[in-house]
């Protein structure tokens, strides 16, 4: 059985200190162009699975009369970060399901934005299933349930209407068979199926070439790809890595996380080069292993610019990879095996 390999290494002055381990796969077409580690083995994508999750409903008929815009198109694909704009959102969502926050199964939550949190703090309130940052994938749960004429209660059962059109869809997408895919549960409720790290990466390279996935899809998958690179603030948030990716990469790309150190990657053809597909998996489950690796992995794909951390955007911080201490102060840094001083570090 292959091991994860060393993607990270964090130094704090010129020692090591720490090493973030992982798998990661890359498909340019139905080519593997890169791997390492468990790319075979099956791993939870958590919140990386919501743009699939939602896809039929983003493909169905009826998804124009909404008349959502693109930032609340993009929250129903979010792990949002609470603040107002983003409750105000899902509060659209909710209305056009015709369902009260309290439909909202996925638990509360306080807001991942600080500076929401010390607002709602101030406020006297505490942290609903509104703030919760899988709000947006809960009410557009709700829209799906409306649109089979399946009930709201229940709606998070895996043998509910809304999980079992997500089960179907998932093997019908990657080949799999349904009695294969057995679901876990994840953070917010929701049913969360296993799937090998190559098979999340094709899913998120035929959600940047839709001419790849079944034709009634193909819309939603380009609904969902113009939402997210119109208001990436309402992919994630303010000084998240989703967002500051898809500032990055543009109409490009499209990048989601997942909990436990799961991050996807769609990248759009070009006339020179096929769809890419991405998926990492970093072991310990540490974010900071994908916000410092994946910069530079696209840099070397030439998906973004050679020099990542050299610019000013807000990619640029997790691409330098430096850590600072409580003062501010620079004490170390973090380098990536696809930084060309990874082997001399």
């Amino acid at each position: 059985m292959s091991t994860p390999e060393e993607v990270v290494r964090v130094f704090r002055g010129s020692a090591l200190e720490s090493v973030h381990r992982g798998s990661w796969v890359v498909l340019e077409g139905d080519r593997i162009v890169d791997a390492g580690g468990r790319v075979e083995e099956f791993t939870y994508p958590r919140s990386a699975l919501k743009p699939i999750q939602l896809l039929p409903h983003f493909a169905s008929p009826d998804f124009e009369a909404h008349g959502f815009d693109f930032a609340t198109r993009a929250i129903l694909v979010a792990s949002h970060s609470g603040d107002a704009d983003h409750v105000a959102a899902v509060d659209r969502v909710l209305a056009a399901a015709a369902a009260e926050r309290s439909a909202l199964a996925c638990g509360p939550q306080d807001p991942l934005d600080r500076q929401a949190r010390k607002a709602l703090y101030r406020s006297g309130g505490e942290g609903s299933a509104i703030h919760n940052n899988c709000s947006g994938k809960h009410a557009g749960f709700l829209l799906s349930a409306r649109r089979l004429g399946a009930p709201l209660d229940g709606y998070l059962d895996p043998d509910h209407a809304v999980q079992v059109e997500v089960r179907d869809l998932l093997a019908e997408l990657t080949g799999m068979s349904k009695s294969d895919l057995k679901p876990g549960i994840d953070g917010c409720g929701a049913p969360n199926w296993p799937l090998p790290l190559v098979a999340l990466a094709g899913l998120f390279r035929d959600l940047a070439d839709p001419q790849r996935l079944p034709q009634r899809l193909a819309c939603g998958a380009r609904r969902i790809l113009e939402a997210v690179s119109r208001e990436p603030q309402f992919l994630a948030g303010r000084g998240r890595f989703d967002t500051a990716l898809m500032r990055a990469g543009g109409a490009g790309l499209i990048g989601k996380c997942g909990a436990e150190g799961v991050f996807a990657v769609g990248v759009v053809p070009t006339s020179t080069r096929p769809g890419l597909g991405i998926a990492m998996k970093i072991e310990d489950g540490n974010q900071r292993g994908y916000e410092k690796a994946l910069p530079a992995l696209l840099a070397a794909l030439g998906v973004l610019g050679a020099e990542p951390e050299r610019t000013d955007g807000e990619l640029a911080p997790f691409a330098r990879g430096l850590i600072r201490n409580t003062q501010g102060l620079v004490v170390g840094r973090a380098v990536s095996r696809w930084d060309e001083d990874f082997d001399r570090a």
